[in-house]
């Protein structure tokens, strides 16, 4: 069931919030209005990021805002979906994904440069491959949420699959180092 990440605006402030109806929602916050919204199946991630964004123009302990022109500008075309935020915490692994194939190539290269040796280079690379995966384990995103705007529990599932793909790329990179060190003593 989709719901909605909305932006409202009443007077100087502006209120991050999410609703299943957005109706009954605008009709609760006169004489503010709701200038952009999102529907989206995941609110609460997608609002816990746009939080975190706008933090530092966060009043205390509400959802409500003292944004600039700017901010307010670049937070509707977020909600548009004009640009790249992440909208879901699964996208986390996604995020880890594609730095763990960014420090292959890079690893990769830099190591068969300096040494020559192809199966180490493979498992230098794999193993510093698994950086992100570790810490997407450990730390359940990569910054774009405060623990606080999330409920409990809500990243285990995306630290679980980190922790699985970080545990299979060191074994494969420890049976590439294993094999690498004995065609070395025996070939070598």
């Amino acid at each position: 069931m989709s719901e909605f990440v909305y932006l409202m605006k009443n007077d100087d402030l502006y209120k991050l919030g999410c609703t299943s109806n957005l109706d009954t929602e605008a009709s609760k916050m006169k004489p503010g209005e709701i200038i952009a919204f999102l529907e989206t199946k995941y609110p609460k991630y997608f609002q816990a990021r746009l939080i975190r964004l706008y933090k530092k123009k966060r009043i205390p302990d509400t959802n409500y805002f003292r944004l600039s022109d700017i901010e307010v500008d670049n937070c509707i075309k977020h909600l548009e979906g004009k640009t790249n935020l992440p909208k879901a915490l699964s996208d986390e692994f996604r995020i880890g994904l594609n730095g763990s194939m960014l420090f292959v190539s890079i690893a990769f290269s830099i190591s068969f440069i300096i040494n020559k040796m192809f199966i180490f280079s493979v498992f230098i690379s794999i193993l510093f491959a698994s950086l992100p995966m570790w810490s997407l384990a450990i730390l359940g995103s990569f910054g774009g949420y405060d623990v606080d705007d999330l409920t409990l529990f809500s990243t285990v599932s995306v630290r679980f699959k980190g922790l699985m793909i970080a545990i299979s790329m060191t074994c494969v990179a420890y049976v590439l180092y294993t094999f690498s060190s004995f065609s070395t003593v025996f070939l070598g």
